[in-house]
């Protein structure tokens, strides 16, 4: 079960995100504006579909503080998903500039602006080997104050736009990662002390209190394959 709550504990790996003392994430537990869509892997058709309006009042970078844009204070859509054998994408394309934040079933967030050069000012995500649950995903503007209109897609392939191996916010890879800051008592000791990663360069008493606040030591040991996301 995911969790919002802010957490001091010495217990490793759990399954919820803690959030630094002062810091207000986007309400995920609200009901989604555009409702809930149940997918099992194979689903069909793919990809599946969804209109909608992006924007809000709310700073995407409530969710963290490298995510960009303006969204809304609840989810624009929901998605309960069973996994398989496939990669999931979840992706968006509007004629103006437009964002992404998608709390995943794990209980990270990850957000994107633009996907690659082929997608323009359309953001997205991958996760090559994506978990089974709930992910809340909101569509964002890239100015304030606006609202345009969007399409969301959830896909089991590579996003439309993408006909390479462009994969630039694959989750798992450096730039789909949301890397946090550098706060940990531990930061830059040489190892990884964000307990969202496993691996030989990752501390064995990793505390939930230090998830996004070990960037450098973490992002050095995941580009050279030392760790890698649980």
């Amino acid at each position: 079960m995911k969790s919002s709550s802010l957490c001091k504990t010495a217990l490793l790996a759990l399954p919820l995100l803690c959030l630094s003392a002062g810091a207000q994430a986007l309400d995920w537990q609200a009901a989604p504006a555009y409702g809930t869509v149940n997918l099992n892997s194979g689903f069909q058709p793919d990809p599946h579909e969804k209109s909608l309006t992006a924007g809000g009042d709310h700073a995407a970078s409530e969710a963290g503080v490298n995510c960009s844009g303006f969204v809304s204070d609840k989810p624009d859509l929901d998605l309960n998903f069973k996994a398989g054998q496939y990669p999931l994408s979840i992706y968006a394309e509007s004629a103006d500039d437009i964002t992404l934040v998608v709390y995943d079933a794990a209980g990270n967030w990850y957000c994107n602006d633009d996907f690659s050069t082929a997608a323009g000012t359309n953001p997205g995500l991958q996760w090559n080997n994506p978990p089974s649950g709930n992910y809340n995903i909101w569509v964002g503007t890239y100015e304030g104050n606006s609202r345009a209109d969007a399409k969301l897609y959830i896909s089991e392939a590579n996003p439309a736009w993408s006909e390479t191996e462009d994969a630039s916010a694959t989750v798992g890879s450096s730039h789909g990662i949301e890397w946090g800051d550098n706060t940990s008592d531990w930061a830059n000791d040489g190892e990884c002390d964000d307990p969202r990663f496993s691996g030989p360069g990752v501390n064995a008493h990793n505390l939930a209190e230090d998830r996004y606040h070990d960037a450098n030591d973490c992002r050095a040991l995941y580009e050279s394959g030392q760790i890698y996301v649980r």
